[in-house]
């Protein structure tokens, strides 16, 4: 894997570097790398690549846990200076690897809600991409097909920058907020963007390619429209199967509606008695109606907190402190929901004396 080395160094601070080094106080700004926006300042708030420093016979070396990206433009920075060495010179290098080239078209490999049936004022929908995307395509080369095959015109939003996560492989794309919201003038002058009763297909086109040039595979989601959900997240009406005393058996949280599929692994939390985070594996599968997590060690008896985060939302952008489709509100509502602090479940697993496969063992109770 590719790394930044600095050679030839001085004997003396080569000693400097490897006392620091084994006391574990070299300095990160000692040998620095970081990420040159392509078309941001030239300033000291680049984001920072994360890695590791080893100091060798006769230099030091950066080392990123993760392999330098191919065509992004990086800055490393040597400044011996905080080592107590104010005349110093400080050294820079700008650098890139060459992008690497593959004959395999992008696709998209998700599309969530991954439901079949989704209900009339649907917001948003997620697209993962199998490799990072070029922006500035979606607009062109997503649309939504209406029961008659033909792009259903005015549906979705057109936002001023498109909703890509930070590695360019997952994009949001929302439908009108306006002509969801009933009420508004988008709503009153077309109607909802989606009927209840009706087939639609989700479309993202070829045309859209990734950042190594290539044509994406062409990929439709066709879906049937239920009723509409507005209401805000029940957690109380959650059914919550808790796993046997001493087994490493999933935590289960079902859910009566789809909840947002990149939401989710955030915003619910599993803590010990003490307030103590769990790690664990989580998985979201059933149409994003049920929630599980694996933890790595095997569960003890005692009690248990689940934490619903406020910023939890279903498919439909109803939360848990109000329905998306509602009322106006005034600032001071706006303000206390906002401030609205998480949900917690919680949950006691009682001492197991026997096997853990026993599944006399297993509680299921509701949310509450």
């Amino acid at each position: 894997m590719a790394c930044v080395r600095v050679r030839k160094l001085h004997p003396d601070l080569i000693a400097s570097l490897r006392a620091c080094a084994r006391a574990g106080q070299l300095p990160r700004s000692v040998l620095r790398v970081r990420v040159m926006a392509a078309e941001g300042p030239e300033g000291e708030d680049l984001p920072d690549v994360f890695g590791r420093h080893q100091v060798v016979q006769d230099g030091v070396r950066f080392i990123p846990h993760f392999p330098f990206a191919g065509g992004v433009r990086f800055r490393a920075t040597f400044d011996p200076r905080p080592l107590g060495r104010p005349d110093s010179e400080r050294l820079t290098l700008e650098f890139s690897l060459p992008r690497k080239t593959s004959m395999v078209r992008a696709q998209v490999q998700r599309v969530f809600p991954s439901g079949d049936s989704l209900p009339e004022n649907l917001l948003r929908f997620h697209a993962c991409f199998s490799a990072p995307m070029q922006r500035g395509q979606a607009l062109d080369h997503i649309t939504l097909l209406g029961p008659d095959g033909r792009p259903a015109p005015d549906v979705l939003y057109r936002p001023p920058v498109e909703l890509w996560d930070r590695s360019m492989t997952d994009l949001t794309i929302l439908l009108d907020p306006g002509r969801i919201k009933r009420g508004l003038g988008p709503n009153r002058a077309l109607g909802p963007p989606l009927r209840a009763g009706q087939q639609y297909t989700l479309a993202i086109g070829p045309g859209m390619v990734d950042r190594s040039g290539r044509a994406l595979q062409s990929c439709y989601k066709s879906f049937h429209v239920t009723a509409a959900i507005r209401e805000p997240i029940a957690v109380e009406r959650w059914q919550v199967v808790v796993p046997p005393s001493g087994s490493r058996a999933a935590l289960e949280l079902l859910f009566p509606h789809p909840l947002d599929w990149a939401l989710l692994p955030h915003a619910i939390t599993i803590a010990s008695a003490g307030g103590r985070p769990m790690d664990g594996r989580i998985a979201i599968d059933q149409g994003e109606r049920r929630w599980s997590f694996a933890p790595n060690l095997p569960w003890s008896s005692g009690a248990y907190r689940i934490r619903v985060a406020s910023s939890l939302e279903d498919v439909c952008g109803n939360g848990l402190r109000g329905a998306f489709d509602r009322a106006l509100r005034s600032a001071a509502d706006a303000a206390r929901e906002v401030a609205g602090d998480a949900v917690d479940l919680h949950f006691r697993l009682p001492r197991c004396l026997a096997p853990p496969a026993v599944s006399s063992c297993a509680h299921e109770i509701p949310g509450k």
